[in-house]
Parts: C-alpha cells; structure tokens; sequence
C-alpha cells in the first residue's frame, strides 16, 4: 500500500535531501507544523471555480489547516494558431482542471479509489477532475458539404476524473514509478456545441466561417478508460554558478479502452532546469491523446524548465475518424500508427506557472494532405 506522509502528503512531496517528509508549509528545519488557522478559500469571482463546481466536492472550498497541500486549477488551451494558425484536421482543445493530493476523497469518486486499493493495493495518492471541449474539422472549411477524404467535423464535450499512486520505497527516497488512472465521459456531435464554439470564435477574430458543420458526426455518448505508468529512471543535479541544474528522464507506457479511443501507446519524455525534481510530472497538463502529465505542481520561489518528449501510438479505435459507433456517418482511413513529438518550457514564480508547447503529429488517416503541428498553453495556479 502506498505510504502517506505525517502530513496527509503524497511520497511526491519530500524534500530532496532524504529522510524527512515535509509538507508544503514545513521546513526541514520546523520543530513541528504551525498551529492551524483557517483560511477562507472562497469562489466568487474566480471563474475555474465556478466552472468546476459541479465536479468539485464541497470541502475544496472549505477552510483548511495550513499544513493541508493546496491543489492546482489549470486552464489548457491547444489551438493550430499557436503554431502554423492553419485549421485543419485537430484544430482546438480546451480544458479546465483541478488536481490536488488526497486526503479523504470527495464522495463521488470513493468507489473508484475502493475498486483501485481492491485491484492494485495502492491507496490513491491524487485525485483530479476536469471538463474540456474538442474541435476537428477538415483542411478546406469553406466547403459544403465537407470533403469527403478529409478529418471529419467534430466536436467533443467531456469530462474527466483521474487517480494517481506511487511506488513506496521508505526512508524518504523518491518512488521510481507512478500510475495514472483516467475515466473521460462525454458526447460527440451537435450536443457538443463545436460548430458554435468555432463560428464564435472565427467572427471574434475576423477569420473566414466554417461551412461544413452539417456533415458533423452524430450525437453519441462516449468514453475512455486510460491507464498508464511512469517511470523514473534518471535524476541528476549539477551545481552551474549560483545555481543548481536538474535533469529528470522518464519514460512512459499505458493504454486506453473505450468507444472513443482504444490504443496501446509508449514514450519517453525529458526536462532540464532548475529546481524541477519534484514529482512525476515532466511538462505540464495535456489534452488526451497527447502524451499529458497529471498537473500537479510544488510551491517554488522561481523554477524554470525545457522539455522535450516523444510518445507513440498503436490506434485500434478512434471515434473521431472512424465515424459514429452504431449509425453511419463522416469517416476517412486510419493509420495504425502515430507518432507525437513536443518540445517546450514552462516558468514558475511561487504558486503560479506557465507554459508553452509545439507538437507535431504524424499522419492519423491515409488521405492526410500534411503533418498535424499545434500549440499549446497552460496556466496552472496553486489554490
């Protein structure tokens, strides 16, 4: 079973020296936690909040003891005008998401962690939850119909809960591998509001409208199971004038079930920077498919990073090219194989960090004109 640190945080949350587990808000040098006092940790005004109030439980906005770990909401943006600013094929994605270490979990996924600890006899050690949308669309969205050999009109509104354990090792020592748990749940099609979200956006920025929103796929709920580990196979530090570089490598390997997604995927990520050995999370949050880390990040006074990594996928399944399950509709020829590659950085100032990422991706179907190229942001904030 997965240990928990005095302070209900995770192994992940250690100081790096050894021994003594430490809490966001104790230092090695603390002869014990400060006193608790209450904090207000109310919504209003705060707009990730309020667009995860549904999924969140009501104690994360309750107060808390100082030595409780804050959890991170993360806004993710994906768009094809981070990069190349062609619509084509995926052209947008956006997610919001809150992460955060367990203490109790909230009761609409205490099944999950039960069925988790039966089947693996690990105690969950994160929990997170999300909402995003998905856009796709063809190369020429100024034809109507749409081009019948081209990516499918479609949009995706989802929403996502994830668990994550690690390896207990004792002694205070970094785990050498962690699990990701993911459920995404949704509905694919008209209900899924991307023909508006993209028109929207368009007239806002003057851009041409797309014609082909009637050739959509139909409305079908969706879902995928998503497991994967990661393992940390090399941390390494040098002193570099005032400061200290790190540089963690960790590959990764997982597999995901479902009507919208079934693929067996693997890769291997980097990251080099300074103060960044922390936890498994090398790059920041992703929207799926992509190779995604589980967002959560530690309090740093400043820490900056670049990272690359490559991830590889084996597509048995995928709803947004191979059309609708049980009617017909829009589709086009798959490729059974897909290469992701991205390259990045992220800043960090205390509880606030940023980050950029450019992706390109391989071929998905047969009749693809080009590589797929995107961008992406994220903004993570401690709360």
């Amino acid at each position: 079973m997965t240990r928990r640190s005095k302070h209900g945080a995770p192994p992940s949350l250690r100081g790096r020296a050894g021994g003594e587990q430490l809490g966001p808000n104790v230092s090695s040098s603390s002869a014990c936690p400060p006193p608790p006092t209450p904090s207000p940790q109310g919504g209003g005004g705060r707009p990730l909040l309020l667009a995860l109030a549904l999924l969140l439980p009501g104690t994360a906005f309750a107060q808390e003891e100082d030595t409780t770990p804050k959890g991170v909401f993360s806004f993710t943006g994906e768009n094809d005008s981070l990069s190349t600013g062609a619509d084509r094929n995926y052209t947008s994605g956006i997610k919001l998401s809150y992460v955060r270490p367990t203490g109790d979990l909230p009761g609409w996924l205490e099944p999950f962690g039960r069925a988790l600890t039966a089947m693996t006899g690990a105690r969950p050690e994160f929990w997170g939850a999300g909402i995003g949308q998905s856009l796709f669309t063809p190369e020429d969205i100024q034809a109507n119909p749409a081009p019948p050999d081209q990516h499918p009109y479609a949009g995706w509104l989802y929403a996502q809960a994830l668990l994550a354990t690690f390896e207990n090792r004792g002694h205070g020592a970094f785990p050498r591998y962690g699990d990701l748990y993911e459920l995404e749940i949704g509905i694919v099609g008209p209900s899924a509001l991307g023909e508006q979200s993209q028109k929207g956006i368009h007239q806002l920025m003057n851009a041409p409208i797309p014609n082909g929103w009637d050739s959509q796929l139909h409305d079908e709920v969706a879902f995928a199971v998503s497991y994967e580990r990661r393992w940390s196979t090399l941390r390494l530090s040098a002193d570099v004038g005032p400061d200290v570089l790190e540089l963690a490598l960790s590959p990764n390997v997982g597999a995901t079930l479902g009507t919208l997604r079934t693929e067996a995927r693997a890769g291997v990520a980097v990251q080099i920077g300074r103060d960044i050995i922390n936890d498994y999370e090398i790059g920041p949050p992703r929207v799926r498919p992509s190779l995604s880390g589980a967002g959560y990040f530690e309090h740093k006074g400043f820490s900056w990073s670049l990272f690359a990594g490559v991830q590889g996928r084996a597509v048995a399944r995928d709803l947004f090219l191979d059309g609708n399950t049980f009617e017909d509709s829009a589709r086009v020829d798959k490729k059974p194989f897909v290469l992701d590659g991205q390259l990045g950085f992220t800043v960090q100032v205390g509880d606030a960090r940023m980050a950029y990422t450019y992706v390109l991706r391989t071929d998905e179907f047969d009749t693809q004109g080009e590589i797929q190229d995107f961008g992406t942001v994220a903004l993570q904030v401690r709360f």
